[in-house]
């Protein structure tokens, strides 16, 4: 039986899965420093990262649609195989 290919890599995967850890953690330390920086007087420092901080955010939630799609993808790959097993047998 040829092995076939998973239409996602596990490059990708791994890919996904660390964006999807890290920034949540990035994107509290931006909302921590322009919190910070508008405490210390510098509201149009704190306003440009809460700016940053939210792209993150929203660059967040597309890594996470992406790596349920990516499962997803990969889930119908292998049941198609296990579909096609048991016809065979």
């Amino acid at each position: 039986m040829p092995m076939s290919r998973k239409p996602v890599s596990a490059k990708a995967m791994l890919a996904l899965v660390a964006a999807g850890v890290v920034l949540p953690i990035v994107i509290a330390v931006l909302l921590g420093l322009a919190a910070l920086l508008a405490g210390m007087g510098d509201a149009d420092g704190g306003s440009v990262l809460g700016y940053v901080a939210l792209a993150g955010g929203i660059t967040w939630i597309i890594v996470l649609v992406c790596l349920l799609l990516a499962q997803g993808l990969n889930a119908l790959d292998d049941r198609d195989d296990s579909d096609e097993s048991e016809h065979r047998g």
